[in-house]
């Protein structure tokens, strides 16, 4: 009896190791790759530019909207951000609309519309447009979104916070955004790291040393430009002590948008990318050498169950 009853608690040991042994299997046996990628290795076409252009007949100035505005004359602010967004912050008399439910909502046809939205990614808003046109709307996007229509007057309902955090930029949002030729991208860092120089090759190295600096010059070139759907995004190595450089900025009554983590996080972004290109196999890799855990463990608990321990 005694001997039937140390039988059944080695099996139970047997099962509850083994089990043990399944589980640590499938946490331990391989892990995904999360060393950063050597930025020499990410390849040409994630990092280089492929240059392209915003159409300007689909802007709108936001002294053209104030102007019919105060005119009375019909015109339909459809900010297309997301709704919470939205609540927090917005242009009184706008209406919030999905930016793919604009084309659901046929009583817009009735009179020109402006789409809104935060001011840095213009792509997407862009092709809605050209469909939208297709089916019979009268549609433009606000050139400069929130914060412009606010340097240059406008006013805005809600949470101004609002404003300063809709200037930062993600990475994902960047790597879209990169390519256009009306984005000016500036490494702002007092050196110019190699990651920056090889993940962010086309940056201007300006940085801001004081109110006075030469590095200044470039960007009233740029801003002398005017053209419609104009960015300015700065950057450092790790995304931080951005204000400096933004306060100058706003002074010279620019816009400008900041890269969140900076080039750290940019490569963590890319690297990610990478992996995503390659089979699912090619993701994984094995940690050791040796036996997968789960099955040193079987062996171990075999080794309890015919010992002479519980004999």
């Amino acid at each position: 009896m005694i001997r039937q009853m140390n039988v059944i608690s080695k099996k139970k040991i047997l099962t509850v190791v083994t089990a043990a042994a399944i589980i640590l299997t499938g946490l331990s046996v391989n892990i995904s790759a999360a060393e950063p990628v050597p930025t020499s290795i990410l390849p040409d076409e994630l990092i280089t530019r492929k240059l392209k252009t915003h159409d300007p007949s689909l802007a709108t100035s936001v002294e053209a909207v104030l102007y019919k505005l105060k005119r009375n004359q019909r015109l339909t602010l459809v900010d297309v951000r997301r709704g919470e967004d939205f609540e927090r912050l917005h242009i009184p008399g706008s209406i919030n609309i999905a930016l793919y439910a604009v084309k659901t909502k046929s009583y817009l046809k009735s009179a020109p519309v402006v789409l809104v939205n935060e001011g840095f990614q213009y792509a997407a808003l862009e092709n809605e447009c050209r469909r939208l046109a297709e089916r019979g709307y009268k549609v433009t996007i606000l050139n400069g979104g929130l914060p412009a229509w606010k340097r240059q007057g406008g006013q805005l309902i809600g949470d101004r916070f609002a404003l300063v955090e809709m200037k930062a930029v993600s990475p994902q949002a960047f790597f879209r955004a990169k390519d256009h030729e009306n984005t000016l991208v500036v490494d702002i860092s007092s050196q110019r790291s190699e990651a920056s120089g090889r993940l962010i090759p086309y940056a201007k190295h300006l940085p801001f040393l004081d109110d006075t600096d030469g590095s200044m010059l470039e960007l009233r070139r740029f801003m002398k430009n005017n053209r419609p759907f104009q960015s300015i995004v700065i950057f450092n190595e790790a995304g931080e002590n951005y204000e400096k450089a933004e306060k100058i900025m706003n002074r010279m009554g620019i816009d400008t948008y900041h890269l969140q983590g900076g080039v750290v996080e940019y490569q963590k972004y890319l690297d990610g990318l990478l992996l995503s290109w390659k089979p699912r196999e090619g993701r994984m890799k094995t940690v050791s050498k040796r036996k997968p855990c789960g099955q040193e463990l079987e062996k171990e608990a075999s080794q309890i169950y015919e010992g002479d321990n519980f004999q």
